[in-house]
């Protein structure tokens, strides 16, 4: 080691004067260039080396002091050895009193925390011992090193460069004074030389560790790295190689050794790793790596043998860990193909995508069996937390529901008593379906309420779903479910929901329309506008007069809305509760919109990705309320804004000391009862939000119309709506779970996963529209149809 400066002088005072626990002898060696022959330059030598003296008495044949260091003579390589090397020195001729030379001085003084030295006993277990020889390595490498940061891991050559300047030899040769011939190999020698033990020393607590120690990397591999399975190792190797562009093969693997070499017969690149014993608890620990290529392999041949859809897997993983990151096989093509020189096929990313998705989200398989541990956590974790697992006889997966406390909570007491439930498909690797049942807090947001994950969508699961949600909310006063027309959903409402009104979307219900009566567009123009006015309509007479305009544009379309559907299922105003003006199960769609990409993630992933969302959402929306300044919040505050801007121009009439005739503004003529809350075009009784026939009577008599609309829609509510904070799960790791509920065994649903590729696009409702790609006739090459459709009549060749 270089003596440069003050520190280094108090590292070799402490060596010296503690030799006991020390355990070796720091040796002084001074060198002085000698007078060059003529015709020769002379080759000075500016490093003050830490090494063991090997020159003779002075004379004429004195040659110059090598600057090769003494680990990389005595670096251990093969197995191999003979006594005496080129210069005629054997390892007898060093002395017993010389520092042992069975590791390089980088690998016995590695720093850890708190500045203090490694402790290198780990080695002292090697089963067949440490082997010595020494080989001469090149200045630069042609493969790569594995340490990045200069360390090589101690069993490595010294990183200390081999000559002063880089021009001193180009083919990176070392060299003596003799000619400037290369220097040949040392022969190996038999001498087996024990490890050391204990060889750190404890330095006083304000010395510093020296600046030539660097610590190894720990995405490398380094001598003394363990590793739990030998896969884990040969994984890791791949990992690295396919990095630094070089390959490898293995020589040798049994269940307590494994050797690889380089592929090139002529490198000298290896490494050796063993374990102490068989058994699965005792790990694997590197013991040798020489870290230097004599190879050429700056030119890698297509398909090497790294070049594998799990090393690549590895190596992308930590792109899925944020759960919206979207990185398609495509990706990873261009990604490999920037950065490693890699060309993969569409098929190899593919499965690579499948691996790295699969470390950082688990198993699917593997997923079903962590939900009973999952939910234990879970349930102690977030107060009033309700989840429900169902199995079959041989425990396989059939139905999972969870409703967080939190949302239970605010929604029995803040929130609007309207549900809408709707069913979507999962794209995992099981498949299954998804139920959810969301609601809107006061601010018009979304405010879901629990989900259901099945094995698929029938009567059976439906009703399972709404039995779980009952026991959540129980028979809640004005209680409204909305969805779309799927008779297993009605079934299971009006048998479960005794004293609930079931409603049903009405964009769903114009789908329907749309795809059972092919009209042109000219007509279905004309249909739309007055079948959504029919279905928005407060007033009966409204009503009325909508549904006899449809009945004039299609008398079929209306028969099918009146008859089949029911007004009393899709209008607002024949409806016999009060929907709070949600019409639709659009909410529904939101939540599968937000949950596109976690519904392809494993059960267990999924559930805590829902638990994450709210989490977040549950922490701004409850600071977005507390700082709101109205006693509304800000979109019902927007709204009741807009009505009394029409209000202050409309003229106000009393009738009795509570009842009022409003009229004006082109509106409709309004009686309004302030003490019942009522007013005759039915905006406030079924919105319970304050209307502006209403609005213009308490101006009037100056009364606080924000009094008439409902506590659902004031500040405070939603601040208590999002009053319960969602607490997180924590790691796997540090989970505490009943012995009990450790030995369940969840196994995947019984239907096997059907072949091919999982489909990721959402499948269209009926009469959804959506753009679809234009097709172009083959045979006649006109837009709009194919050419087994074509009626065309095509011209002929013939003269």
């Amino acid at each position: 080691m270089d003596i440069c400066d003050d520190e280094m002088v108090r590292v070799v005072l402490h060596m010296a004067s503690d030799v006991a626990n020390v355990r070796c002898i720091p040796i002084f060696v001074t060198t002085s260039p000698r007078v060059p022959s003529e015709g020769i330059e002379p080759h000075v030598d500016t490093e003050t080396s830490f090494r063991a003296n090997m020159s003779g008495p002075d004379n004429d044949e004195e040659v110059l002091p090598r600057t090769i260091s003494l680990q990389q003579y005595y670096s251990p390589i093969h197995d191999n050895y003979d006594n005496i090397d080129d210069n005629g020195v054997t390892l007898q001729d060093v002395g017993a009193t010389v520092f042992p030379i069975t590791t390089s001085l980088e690998q016995r003084y590695s720093p850890y925390h708190n500045n203090d030295f490694r402790d290198n006993d780990d080695f002292n277990n090697e089963t067949e011992g440490d082997n010595v020889c020494a080989e001469p390595s090149n200045n630069t490498r042609r493969g790569t090193r594995f340490n990045n940061d200069g360390d090589d891991g101690g069993a490595g050559p010294s990183n200390v460069p081999l000559f002063q300047h880089e021009d001193e030899c180009e083919d990176n040769t070392p060299v003596n004074n003799r000619g400037n011939r290369p220097i040949p190999s040392m022969v190996r020698s038999r001498r087996r030389i024990d490890p050391l033990t204990s060889l750190a020393p404890t330095l006083p607590s304000n010395m510093v560790a020296p600046s030539f120690v660097s610590s190894c990397d720990s995405d490398d591999i380094s001598v003394g790295k363990l590793f739990a399975e030998k896969n884990e190792l040969i994984l890791q190797l791949r990992k690295v190689t396919f990095r630094d562009k070089f390959d490898f093969k293995i020589a040798r693997s049994t269940t307590t050794r494994f050797e690889a070499h380089c592929c090139s017969e002529s490198c000298k690149w290896c490494i050796r790793a063993t374990r102490s014993s068989n058994e699965q608890n005792v790990p694997w620990v590197v013991k040798r790596i020489d870290n230097v290529h004599t190879c050429h392999n700056e030119v890698l041949v297509d398909g090497r043998h790294q070049v594998r859809s799990r090393v690549v897997g590895h190596i992308i993983a930590e792109k899925y860990i944020q759960d919206k990151k979207i990185y398609t096989p495509n990706d990873i093509r261009a990604d490999m193909q920037q950065e490693y020189g890699v060309q993969l096929t569409y098929q190899q990313a593919y499965r690579a995508r499948e691996v790295g998705l699969e470390i950082v989200r688990g198993n699917p398989a593997e997923s079903y069996n962590l939900l009973p541990k999952y939910s234990h956590v879970l349930t102690t974790a977030n107060e009033g937390t309700v989840t429900h697992l169902e199995q079959d006889g041989d425990g396989n997966f059939l139905y999972y529901f969870i409703a967080l406390g939190s949302s239970i909570k605010g929604f029995m007491q803040y929130i609007r008593p309207v549900i809408a439930v709707d069913g979507t498909h999962l794209k995992g690797l099981y498949r299954g379906s998804m139920f959810v049942a969301t609601c809107l807090d006061g601010n018009n947001q979304l405010y879901p309420l629990a989900i259901g994950i099945m094995d698929s969508e029938n009567n059976d699961a439906w009703e399972w779903f709404m039995m779980k949600l009952h026991g959540v909310i129980g028979d809640r006063p004005e209680l409204v479910i909305i969805s779309d027309r799927c008779t297993a959903i009605r079934r299971a409402v009006l048998k479960v929901f005794h004293n609930a009104t079931h409603g049903v979307c009405f964009y769903r219900v114009k789908g329907n329309i749309k795809s059972q009566f092919r009209m042109s567009k000219a007509l279905w123009d004309e249909f739309e506008p007055a079948f959504i006015n029919a279905a928005k309509a407060y007033g009966h007479e409204e009503f009325k007069r909508q549904l006899e305009g449809l009945w004039m544009i299609h008398s079929g379309a209306a028969d099918y809305l009146e008859n089949n559907v029911g007004t009393c299922n899709w209008a607002r105003s024949q409806f016999e509760g009060r929907r709070h003006s949600i019409l639709t199960t659009n909410i529904e769609e939101s939540v599968n919109a937000f949950m596109r990409e976690p519904r392809k993630f494993p059960v267990t992933h999924l559930v805590d990705h829902f638990r994450k969302t709210l989490q977040q959402w549950f922490y701004d929306r409850k600071i977005v309320a507390e700082s709101m300044t109205t006693r509304l919040t800000t979109w019902a505050d927007e709204i009741v804004t807009e009505r009394r801007t029409i209000a202050e121009r409309m003229i106000v009439r009393p009738v009795s000391l509570h009842r009022f005739q409003v009229i004006g503004d082109g509106l409709k003529e309004g009686l309004v009862d302030l003490q019942k809350r009522t007013c005759s075009c039915r905006v406030l009784q079924l919105d319970q939000l304050v209307c502006a026939h209403a609005i213009a009577a308490c101006l009037t008599h100056r009364v606080d119309f924000i009094n008439l609309c409902s506590d659902f829609y004031t500040t405070e509510s939603l601040a208590m709506a999002y009053a319960q904070p969602v607490e997180p799960v924590g790691d796997v790791a540090d989970w505490e779970v009943p012995d009990e509920i450790q030995e369940m065994q969840v196994y995947p649903p019984v239907e096997a996963p059907p072949p091919g590729r999982r489909k990721e696009l959402r499948i269209p409702s009926a009469g959804e529209d959506v753009d679809r790609r234009t097709v172009r006739c083959g045979r006649c090459h006109e837009l709009g149809h194919n050419r087994k459709r074509c009626k065309n009549p095509i011209a002929s060749t013939r003269s």
